[in-house]
């Protein structure tokens, strides 16, 4: 079972996790990132997922009953090898963006702060997280975007929040996203809508090939039961071969974080 990382005093001296993926809810790990998090398992290098709320609406009117969906990820999260994992404290904020307790209603600063903790702890070469459009446009990953570039940034400042934990530089920074011939062809068989976000492919850093990893990521994805008794649209990944299209590859934009060495072109993922 994944361990989640104690907070407090450390002596930054060295990485602790080859990588670190902060997502919103339950079951993104899994459908955004978990080839790449099967992968780096596979190689023997040590990851880490910060998930932002329990999956749970705010406003009330969950399908699944309390605890499930923090359930469903662990098993998820066992399933793709992740060696720590923390869990925030906020709801889901729907596609409303709003509710008592959720993710978009918390203080911007306080997210950030709480990210900042995770990052120092968990000491992370590279974060992962959604592109500036939340790769589907939810309210909740658009937060998760902003909050995590300016934690990145925020950790490596040993004036800012000194309690949170000693200063930590992450080198580089992953951004999840969808490239538009995908967008356009998963559009054109209706597996989604043509106004999804996109990012042209020619700006792509890295087109992952996880086809290695796919059995993995989709029996990761397959322990969020509950999204697929409720119909959500990773149920059309049961046909294989949307399967392969859809989650076969995993597409990053990079910005260099504040380790970043001097003069780094793209690193390797």
């Amino acid at each position: 079972m994944p361990q989640t990382e104690p907070v407090g005093p450390t002596e930054p001296t060295r990485a602790r996790h080859a990588l670190l993926a902060v997502h919103a809810h339950p079951d993104d790990e899994s459908l955004w990132t978990g080839g790449l998090l099967a992968r780096a398992a596979d190689a023997g290098r040590p990851t880490a997922v910060v998930t932002c709320t329990d999956g749970e609406l705010a406003g009330g009117g969950s399908f699944a009953a309390p605890g499930t969906r923090t359930k469903e990820w662990t098993e998820a999260l066992e399933v793709l090898g992740v060696t720590s994992s923390a869990m925030l404290p906020y709801r889901d904020s729907g596609r409303r963006g709003q509710g008592p307790g959720s993710l978009c209603a918390a203080p911007f600063d306080d997210v950030v702060a709480d990210l900042v903790e995770r990052i120092r702890a968990l000491r992370p070469t590279a974060v992962v997280t959604y592109d500036a459009a939340g790769v589907s446009g939810h309210l909740d990953h658009i937060r998760v975007h902003r909050a995590t570039l300016a934690a990145v940034e925020a950790a490596a400042v040993p004036f800012l929040l000194p309690s949170h934990g000693p200063a930590w530089a992450v080198e580089s920074v992953w951004l999840v996203t969808a490239p538009s011939s995908l967008v356009g062809h998963a559009a054109a068989i209706g597996l989604a809508p043509a106004d999804v976000p996109s990012t042209p492919d020619e700006r792509i850093a890295v087109p992952l090939d996880v086809r290695p990893w796919l059995a993995i990521k989709w029996a990761a994805l397959r322990c969020h039961a509950s999204e697929f008794d409720r119909g959500a649209s990773v149920s059309a990944f049961a046909d294989p071969a949307l399967r392969q299209l859809g989650l076969g590859t995993e597409y990053f934009l990079h910005r260099p974080g504040p380790g970043a060495p001097t003069g780094a072109g793209v690193p390797s993922l």
